[in-house]
Parts: C-alpha cells; sequence; structure tokens
C-alpha cells in the first residue's frame, strides 16, 4: 500500500489510504505500475500551501483512470494501422474517470503538513483521475476551501461551492527534505515551477491489489514496461518484487509525450529561494513578534497566493465544463453589457423593466424568461446596454430598487446563452468555425449555458 516517488530532488514515500479509499489508492497503485507518472511534471506548486502533480499533459486538464488508460490502449490496438505517432487520447474512454468515492477528509486533516489528496478537476463532480496533491505546510488554507465556502444565492438561499478533497495517504518518508524544497520553487503566475520539477519514476513498494484490471498486461507491453515472470529475483526466500514480479524498466522518454507544455530548465537547489518567502526556520509561535513591515509582506504574500490560485481553479474548471460540452470554449468571457435582474414581480413585463432602466440607456433591451409551456414569468431578466457604463451605472443605482412592490436584486450575468445560440446556429448552417466541433441536441445551452 505503498508508492515510492522519485523526484527531481530525491525521494518520497507515500502510504496509501487503502481502508479509507480503496478505488481511489487502487487506482493510483495500478497507474504507478503502468509507469504512468514517468518524467510528468510538478505543474502547479505554490509555496506554503500545496504542490500538484500526476498529468501528463503538465497544465492540469490531462490525465486519466487506470480504466480509461486501458481503453485509449485498447482502442488504439483495435484500430486500422497500429503504427501511430501520439499517445493514445484518453479523453474519448467512458471511463476516464473515477466516480469520487472515498474518504472525505476532515479540516483538521486537511491542515496537516504532507497529506496526499485526490481533488476532482475544476470541483465537477466524478472527474478523479491521475492527478493528486501534497500539502506543503500547516494551516494552509484547503480547509477554508472545503468547509468554508458557503454563500447565499439571489433567492437567499444557502449555496455550497465548496471544494471537496478525497484522502489518498500521506507522506511517510522525506529525509531529503523535498517538502521544504518545494516551498522555496520559484514559480510563474500560473503557479508553475521556472525550472521544471518532474516526478521520474512512481514504483510500487508494496500493492495489495493482487488482481489487476482487465487489460494490464497489454497496457504494460505496449508502453514498454517489462513484465517479469521467471520468477528468479529472489534474495533468500523473499522475493524481490511482490506478487507479479515486474522488471525496474519504465518508458524510455525525457516527457511523457502528452506534454503541452514548453519544456524548461531542470531543477536543482541553485534555482530555489534561499527561503520560502518567509523563512521556515522562524516560524513565529507568536505574530505579536512581527514588526510591521514583516507581517505587510507576509499577508502580502498570502493574498498574491490566494489570488493566483482562485485563477487557477476558475481556469481549470472552464476547461473541464468545456470538456465536458458545458462551454463552446473555455476562453469564452460572459458579456459585460448584461445585467441579471430577480425577484420580480409576476406582473411586470418587458416594456415595464425597459421603461425603468431607460434612464441609464434609452436603447436598453430588456427579456424576461418565461414558462416555455404556460408563458408565465419566472420572475427573473436579462437586460442588455448598448455600453458597460451604462451597464455598470444600472447596477450601481438599481439594486434593491422597489418595481411592482418587489425588491429586485440586480448583478452583472454570466450567461453565456446568446453565445450557445449563434454557436448552435452556426453549426446548423453548417459553419462550425465559431465553435467546437460537436452536435449538441440540447438547444443551443448545455448544462452550463445557465439563464
Amino acid at each position: 500500500m505503498s508508492i515510492l516517488l522519485e523526484t527531481t530532488f530525491g525521494d518520497l514515500v507515500l502510504d496509501l489510504d487503502i481502508k479509507g479509499s480503496p478505488s481511489l489508492s487502487k487506482n493510483i497503485l495500478k497507474l504507478a505500475k503502468a509507469r504512468y507518472y514517468t518524467n510528468t511534471l510538478l505543474y502547479n506548486v505554490l509555496p506554503g500551501k500545496y504542490c500538484q502533480m500526476g498529468d501528463p499533459k503538465g497544465d492540469g486538464t490531462g490525465g486519466c483512470s487506470i480504466y480509461g488508460l486501458i481503453d485509449a490502449y485498447q482502442s488504439v490496438e483495435n484500430s486500422v494501422g497500429r503504427g501511430r505517432q501520439q499517445p493514445p487520447d484518453v479523453s474519448k474512454s467512458q471511463r476516464r474517470f473515477l466516480q469520487s468515492q472515498g474518504r472525505q477528509l476532515s479540516s483538521n486533516e486537511l491542515n496537516q503538513k504532507g497529506v496526499v489528496i485526490a481533488m476532482e478537476m475544476g470541483n465537477v463532480p466524478h472527474t478523479i483521475g491521475s492527478q493528486f496533491l501534497i500539502t506543503l505546510s500547516e494551516n494552509n488554507g484547503l480547509s477554508d476551501l472545503a468547509y468554508g465556502n458557503s454563500s447565499t444565492d439571489a433567492e437567499g438561499k444557502k449555496s455550497n461551492n465548496s471544494v471537496r478533497y478525497f484522502s489518498l495517504g500521506t507522506v511517510a518518508e522525506d529525509t531529503q527534505n523535498i517538502l521544504s524544497k518545494l516551498n522555496r520553487a520559484y514559480c510563474d503566475d500560473d503557479g508553475r515551477p521556472f525550472a521544471d520539477i518532474r516526478i521520474q519514476r512512481a514504483l510500487v513498494i508494496h500493492d495489495p491489489f493482487e488482481e489487476d484490471p482487465p487489460g494490464m498486461d497489454d497496457l504494460l507491453r505496449s508502453r514498454g514496461v517489462t513484465i517479469d515472470t521467471s520468477n528468479n529475483n529472489k534474495i533468500g526466500d523473499e522475493n524481490l518484487t511482490e506478487g507479479y514480479p515486474l522488471a525496474p524498466r519504465s518508458p524510455k522518454y525525457d516527457k511523457p509525450p502528452e506534454e503541452a507544455v514548453s519544456t524548461r530548465i531542470q531543477a536543482d537547489d541553485t534555482t530555489l529561494f534561499a527561503t520560502a518567502g518567509w523563512d521556515e526556520t522562524q516560524e513565529f509561535e507568536d505574530e505579536d513578534e512581527e514588526d510591521e513591515a514583516t507581517r505587510q509582506k507576509r499577508l502580502e504574500i498570502q493574498e498574491k497566493q490566494e489570488e493566483e490560485w482562485r485563477k487557477k481553479q476558475a481556469t481549470s474548471q472552464a476547461v473541464m465544463l468545456e470538456m465536458l460540452g458545458d462551454l463552446p470554449s473555455a476562453e469564452i468571457k460572459a458579456p459585460e453589457n448584461v445585467l441579471f435582474v430577480c425577484k420580480l414581480n409576476p406582473v411586470t413585463t418587458d416594456e415595464d423593466l425597459e421603461l425603468i432602466f431607460a434612464r441609464f440607456d434609452s436603447s436598453a433591451k430588456a427579456e424576461i424568461i418565461r414558462d416555455p409551456d404556460t408563458g408565465a414569468s419566472l420572475q427573473y431578466a436579462f437586460v442588455e446596454f448598448s455600453t458597460n457604463e451604462s451597464c455598470n451605472e444600472a447596477y450601481l443605482k438599481m439594486n434593491n430598487a422597489l418595481v411592482d412592490d418587489r425588491r429586485i436584486r440586480v448583478d452583472f450575468s454570466q450567461s453565456v446563452a446568446k453565445v450557445w445560440s449563434k454557436y448552435q446556429k452556426q453549426y446548423r448552417q453548417g459553419d462550425r468555425s465559431g465553435g467546437i466541433d460537436r452536435g449538441f441536441a440540447d438547444g443551443g445551452r448545455g448544462r452550463g449555458g445557465g439563464g
């Protein structure tokens, strides 16, 4: 139930949570057995918080479960013309991701250093693949994201947008202080180190799951992992490897063929900061001991890291929604000249709203959303302005205004329904240049179209 990670800076031993998350632990063990993590990047490092790894693409949008990997290789083997130039496409497998079934970590556990965590891509349920993260310090802020991110929507109902973190295990051995070195990594605004830090190999120390998934043997052969069935490697009465022994051979490449980011110089001790921005050897037991300049610097670093994390999470979620078919493009933005208006009186009409908002823009257009069967108002609407300035002014002055004896709520629209409609129209006319080549039959919205 253990894995050895050979990294650029040394070795880490991970003890997996077999009892709490058996399916997730089996997945990572079998991926390690298939040498899936060979020379993959640590693509996101937030000093003082955590590091993310396990994506062969190197940008946080790739990876898959062991079952999706088997499907991808079988698809290539069964296709006509087996000589492939590109790696198998795991995105086409219906088993690419695992169900989110495992032990969710408590707030206290998330605040510990060296916790190995499986998380859903972009906070989308049931999207656990090969990626995982390791916490780099205590009080890393993950517990706030998991348990302190509830909010109230426009209808006054509580919504929970918390991130779910599932237990994969803990760092059992770090004799070379790898986690402390990662806290000193010099990273760009996206969290990627300026010098590449890689998992050179992930080796299985102990695998309690004796039975491999169907198709595992063919997968190992396809990936160039030698299967040693001679059973002659012995020291005394003990086998060098357990059960079904493997020769320690990994795929021969300096980086995964799937890697989609540019290669940077290889990391070493000279590419690290002397300290982690705040000196780890001088942890303040009492914050009152900090002078004002030190405290201000620490707060600025924390604020910048949190902002970078939020941006990366938003990007990751958008990419995930695009992959699931909920957005025509991850780069799509909601229009900045449209307001969302809710808590309307059922008797309020489009013309009423246009007349009210005409004080900010005489050409403002309002659309109350109605039930498609009865035509009854659903009591929310979208108001489009000709300029962003008039939209901003209306937002500032009309929130909580009284309209037809109702206090309305006004916010900036996050809907991309109009973009979906435009894309669907182009698709029906045979011009697919304006969007992704998919044939949706959901009326041009997708689950993330909104409004």
